[in-house]
């Protein structure tokens, strides 16, 4: 689950999901970091964010990683 910046009427963080993969052979280990895809369910939820923008990944309520968006790939263009 990942915070992008909505929130939901009652004024919480609408949290975004995703499927999530690291790039590489050997599994990411806490504190260390990778570049990782993300794959999201409701990508009109997503629309909004940039390149640049930090995205913050959670397990329910505390936070358990950040992401900085390197590239967006429309689902569109991913088809094609």
């Amino acid at each position: 689950m990942w915070n992008i910046g909505l929130v939901a009427p009652e004024d919480e963080p609408l949290l975004g999901i995703a499927r999530f993969w690291v790039e590489g052979r050997d599994p990411l280990k806490p504190g260390e970091c990778r570049s990782v895809r993300l794959l999201p369910l409701t990508f009109e939820h997503w629309r909004h964010l940039r390149e640049g923008d930090v995205i913050t990944m959670h397990e329910m309520r505390p936070r358990v990683g950040t992401a900085l968006i390197t590239e967006i790939i429309s689902p569109v263009a991913a088809i094609s």
